[in-house]
């Protein structure tokens, strides 16, 4: 399985693909791969974002890469040898955020489990990569955690139907939806948004890898683990969410276009807990990776 990542050295931005073990420089192996492949001269991209739009998000194409670096002994001379600071794989425009899509986690923080989704906004600020450290903020009593399976859109997407919404899908991603608990209660209480508890900075990790959904057969069989300090706090199933990935673009695709790289973020199970600074968030998803962060005090 073939995995792109946006990495950074010196603070020089790169694409990266992960083979097993291995990290290609993908922006120089595409350089190279296209005087062999003309037929993808004209596919020019410096971000993933921009990667998706042009088209060669597909597994297709980065096997396509990989074999001939491999047919032609080229994968070391592309082999990432220098050490490098993860980014986070994909700027969006925006990320939408899955509330009580889980029954088991809609009920633990005493609310029924709903059919018609809804959804919330995290803001662009709130992205934090792989490794980065979340801030936890002077003014909160309370930080969860709540790991979920990050959906990447491929493609510009406006009143789809669920069978249209999934052939739109670049990939899958790990997010984390950090949230101020005690903020979100208030809020709730009050008959107010919930945004100020979403939106912290730091409050959205990201990553490492972003997985084209060609290499992910069953993304309603995915199992989710999250541990604190190597304590299992959050175990479960993309298979228990009430609407799949496709229903819920459809859905949001109704209110408003969706764009190459936004990123739906599909909810949390069971299990949600605080976290405190020092805390090692480590969150996992199956064949997608493990984001890992750190909590420190602001």
């Amino acid at each position: 399985m073939l995995k792109i990542l946006t990495y950074s050295i010196s603070n020089e931005k790169f694409i990266g693909m992960q083979a097993d073990e291995t990290l290609i420089n993908f922006t120089g192996a595409w350089g190279k791969y296209v005087q062999h492949e003309t037929k993808y001269n004209g596919f020019k991209f410096n971000t993933v974002v921009e990667m998706i739009e042009a088209g060669v998000f597909t597994g297709e194409i980065l096997t396509g890469v990989l074999r001939f670096l491999e047919e032609n002994r080229l994968i070391s001379g592309f082999a990432e040898k220098r050490d490098i600071k993860f980014e986070p794989p994909v700027q969006p425009s925006k990320v939408l955020a899955l509330a009580r899509n889980y029954c088991a986690h809609a009920r633990e923080l005493g609310n029924e489990p709903v059919e018609e989704p809804i959804f919330f906004t995290k803001t662009v600020n709130t992205i934090l990569p792989h490794q980065g450290d979340i801030v936890y903020p002077k003014i909160v009593d309370r930080v969860d955690h709540e790991i979920e399976l990050g959906i990447v859109i491929g493609k510009g997407t406006k009143s789809a139907s669920p069978e249209q919404a999934l052939s739109n899908i670049a990939g899958y991603t790990i997010v984390n939806d950090i949230t101020a608990r005690n903020l979100q209660k208030a809020d709730i209480s009050n008959e107010m948004p919930w945004v100020r508890s979403k939106n912290f900075d730091t409050f959205l990790p990201v990553g490492p890898f972003i997985v084209p959904k060609d290499f992910v057969k069953d993304p309603g069989n995915l199992e989710l683990v999250l541990t604190v300090n190597g304590e299992t706090r959050q175990k479960g199933n993309t298979k228990f969410m009430i609407n799949n990935g496709a229903e819920i673009i459809s859905y949001i695709s109704q209110y408003m276009t969706l764009f190459p790289g936004d990123i739906i973020c599909s909810g949390t199970p069971e299990g949600v807990s605080p976290l405190k600074p020092g805390d090692l968030v480590e969150a996992g998803i199956e064949g997608i990776g493990t984001l890992v962060n750190r909590v420190v005090s602001e």
